[in-house]
């Protein structure tokens, strides 16, 4: 077995660095990453529209069938 400095370490070609944590760019990272998380459940951006459409939808017609 070769010790660890019998061979160079190969660079990647795209290197992506994570930021510092406790940073502000850390924590903008971990918010922009649960607020993709959240619009996942609903499709993306648009799904999560198309279910705030069919919930403000449906209270209206409720509020629409409650009426004297």
């Amino acid at each position: 077995m070769g010790s660890s400095t019998s061979k160079p370490r190969k660079g990647h070609k795209n290197p992506k660095h994570l930021p510092k944590v406790g940073t502000p760019e850390n924590l903008e990272w971990r918010h922009q990453g649960e607020r993709d998380d959240a619009f996942k459940v609903f499709g993306g951006r648009t799904g999560a529209i198309v279910v705030a459409v069919l919930v403000v939808a449906a209270l209206i017609g409720l509020v629409l069938i409650n009426l004297p």
